[in-house]
């Protein structure tokens, strides 16, 4: 009768396996880690700081742009949710004037181990302008950049353990120390602006 029972008792415990396998699909959660995204965002804020004409007239500058390019990150995760890690962008204007190359330190946190988890981003660091200008007659270009910062949210969807994909939108903040702006080709006004941006990414987790 006790061996029964003993018998009984083993039965209704899980295997060995079966307490070491998850029940879902966990995405790595320690050490190095990588992302690769497309990166497209647009400016919210379209009129910056002007000039005064002949009559005492302002007139301000008025600018909509679109940047589309590749983010690479690399870091590490020293917990199961947490990680940060050194990027860079390379955002393309199709008119060239502000064309650049954010640099920056990411923080990341991720929600949850399952297989769909919501994560957040943090982003600081500086932009550096092509210096390219647009080839219009009254042209802008980037002279010097500056302090860029950004915060998204998003989700990730593990595939393997070791591979990912991300999907996000968010907001980059761009101050820029120094923009060119001039009229017949002659530079007219160079001047600090900040830009206010949405921006959207697609890439993968690895």
């Amino acid at each position: 009768m006790l061996a029964v029972s003993v018998g009984l008792r083993a039965d209704g415990l899980p295997s060995a396996t079966q307490l070491m396998t998850p029940p879902h699909l966990e995405f790595k959660y320690y050490g190095f880690y990588g992302v690769v995204d497309y990166t497209f965002m647009t400016n919210l804020n379209q009129e910056h700081g002007g000039y005064m004409d002949l009559n005492g007239v302002k007139h301000n500058y008025t600018d909509k742009y679109t940047l589309n390019g590749l983010t690479a990150v690399v870091g590490w995760m020293w917990r199961k949710e947490s990680a940060i890690g050194l990027g860079f962008s390379y955002l393309n204007d199709a008119n060239a004037s502000f064309s650049q190359i954010p640099v920056f330190v990411e923080f990341r946190t991720h929600y949850t181990r399952n297989r769909l988890t919501p994560f957040s981003t943090v982003q600081l660091g500086y932009s550096i302008p092509f210096g390219s200008k647009n080839s219009d007659t009254d042209y802008t270009r980037i002279e010097e950049g500056g302090i860029t910062a950004g915060i998204s949210a998003g989700i990730r969807f593990a595939l393997r353990q070791k591979v990912a994909l991300n999907l996000y939108v968010g907001y980059q903040m761009i101050q820029l120390k120094s923009v060119e702006r001039g009229f017949d080709m002659v530079a007219a006004t160079r001047l600090p602006e900040l830009y206010h941006n949405i921006k959207f990414g697609l890439g993968v987790n690895f």
